[in-house]
């Protein structure tokens, strides 16, 4: 999930924490590159300073004369949008979510972030028989682990393989990436609390995870909630050739998490139910909403596609 450690870092928190990996620390997704300018005292500067001279790495002071210092105001009025870190948009959006007011598709009622309806799928599900499924995929693990691993956290990483875009490519449509995945790890935590339901590992320890087990509750999925709401709002955006590959990536990621032991099958549709109603709320953002027509513009420049 994204702006990101803990004892859950190890696992990037359920990918709830994924978004931290792939925004945090390394400056890979800041537009702005992390690079060091310094400055020197120029020979130059020292001839034409009043007094003579500007002392270490001084710069001239604004009543220098000469043409060449003359330091005008920069262009620009405003912050521009375009410099703003993804991982700081995130944030950003968060502000407005919590805010927002959406209409529920199905009954026409209008409901916020802290007012969706997630007991269906626990309600629906058979712990016996959830438990009998995911004992019957241990099997699968040798051959999962490696992508499994890789998905703990940077998730991000297989969606921008599906239409081969990156940050330099598809700025917009990245910071987009980024609230994405912040909103889902913000949704699936605050749930989480509400429903406490321990990790299947936790009833039934023959399960043995092959990761540490992350150190908040099951129900619901976090890197579900992430992938669902990540493929949600690419959709958006994206060709209309990308809605199957960006279902199934979701889908594939949260089933991986199962083979892992760590979620419950009804743990998944839960993620994907609270990242379609987050999407609605998402899309009464003024950030989301401004971001999405940039990025769609991104995608129609692209004549590959």
């Amino acid at each position: 999930m994204s702006a990101i450690g803990s004892t859950d870092a190890a696992d990037a928190a359920d990918a709830a924490d994924a978004a931290d990996a792939a925004s945090g620390g390394s400056g890979a997704l800041l537009r702005v590159s992390p690079v060091i300018r310094p400055i020197g005292t120029s020979p130059g500067l020292a001839r034409t300073a009043p007094g003579g001279n500007f002392p270490g790495n001084d710069w001239p002071p604004p009543d220098v004369t000469a043409t060449s210092l003359d330091w005008r105001p920069a262009p620009f009025e405003q912050f521009p949008l375009a410099a703003w870190g993804g991982y700081y948009l995130s944030v950003v959006a968060i502000g407005e979510f919590v805010r927002a007011i959406a209409v529920d598709p199905v009954s026409g009622a209008n409901f916020t972030w802290r007012t969706i309806d997630l007991d269906g799928p626990i309600g629906a599900a058979d712990l016996g028989d959830e438990l009998a499924e995911l004992f019957n995929l241990i099997d699968y693990r040798p051959r999962v682990m490696a992508e499994a691993l890789a998905q703990r956290s940077g998730i991000e990483v297989y969606w921008r393989g599906i239409l081969n875009f990156n940050q330099a490519s598809h700025p917009w449509t990245s910071d987009l990436m980024q609230i994405a995945l912040r909103v889902g790890e913000f949704q699936a935590m605050h749930y989480k609390y509400e429903h406490h339901r321990p990790r299947p590992s936790q009833i039934s320890p023959l399960l043995m995870p092959p990761i540490e087990v992350p150190g908040h509750p099951s129900y619901p999925s976090g890197h579900a909630t992430q992938s669902s709401l990540l493929s949600e709002i690419l959709g958006e955006v994206m060709p209309v050739q990308a809605a199957e590959p960006l279902k199934l990536v979701a889908e594939r990621l949260a089933r991986n998490r199962e083979v892992l032991g760590l979620h419950y099958p009804s743990d998944s549709a839960a993620g994907k139910l609270l990242a379609a109603a987050s999407k609605l709320l998402l899309l009464e953002c003024p950030l989301v909403t401004r971001l999405i027509g940039l990025a769609q513009g991104e995608w129609a420049l692209d004549r590959s596609i």
